[in-house]
């Protein structure tokens, strides 16, 4: 039993690295960790040359990764949130998973799990990914959200920005009440003179957000866990009982 994970998050002893990793840890199973932004794995060119083949012509390291895809009986695939989207490194990893589904879908049938972190648009992130995996025939047994540091905690002038991440989610700015300021309540105090994209004020009550001090989001990834290596153990269990008894 192998269960393999994947971070798109480039940042350091990141959050979303944590809760991939707790995953990993409680499937109880052989397990390997890639950080996307540790090798080189571009986006799709859309060449259309695996068509035939299943294999992308590329040369760069997602040779090396789609193996390691294909070995593994599950994947967890995690990312931070940019933009309201993936990152840059999940979205092309992916995409180059395209290469596995003509004609044959390679990846169909393998267990998979998504992480996303973010301020506000997490829940987006974690439904484009589990879409974009069962489209590879893939089966999400999980799919877990957490909110991470936004990367105006850390950048410097962030209690004086304008265009901050929870003014750019603003009610006054989308017309949408996104929940920024009630999910930092205890890390962030918007003051009363701020005003999103005129006038940048707030207090940092804490500057870093970890999962791991928080014992609801770290119970989840290990019912995750949990939940893959159950699954697996019940398609091998399936899959013996088909052999030939003759």
């Amino acid at each position: 039993m192998i269960v393999l994970g994947v971070s798109g998050n480039p940042t350091e002893n990141s959050n979303t690295d944590a809760l991939v990793n707790a995953i990993l840890d409680a499937t109880g199973a052989e397990t390997e960790f890639v950080k996307l932004s540790e090798i080189n794995v571009g986006p799709c060119i859309a060449c259309m040359k695996c068509v035939c083949t299943n294999e992308c012509v590329l040369n760069d390291h997602f040779r090396w990764l789609s193996k390691k895809v294909m070995e593994a009986d599950a994947i967890v695939v995690g990312s931070p949130t940019y933009y309201g989207a993936a990152s840059a490194f999940t979205k092309a990893f992916i995409e180059r998973l395209y290469s596995k589904r003509h004609v044959k879908l390679l990846t169909g049938g393998k267990i998979a799990a998504t992480v996303a972190v973010g301020v506000a648009a997490e829940k987006m992130v974690s439904e484009w990914m589990g879409n974009a995996l069962r489209a590879g025939g893939m089966e999400i047994v999980g799919s877990m959200t957490a909110k991470g540091t936004p990367c105006c905690f850390v950048c410097g002038p962030g209690e004086s920005c304008h265009y901050t991440v929870w003014n750019a989610y603003s009610k006054e700015l989308t017309g949408m009440d996104f929940g920024v300021g009630e999910a930092y309540k205890e890390y962030l105090e918007i003051l009363p003179d701020n005003k999103p994209y005129a006038h940048g004020s707030a207090r940092f009550l804490k500057s870093y957000r970890s999962v791991k001090d928080e014992p609801e989001v770290m119970a989840e990834a290990q019912r995750i866990g949990e939940l893959i290596r159950k699954r697996i153990e019940s398609s091998s269990t399936k899959a013996g009982d088909l052999k030939c008894r003759c």
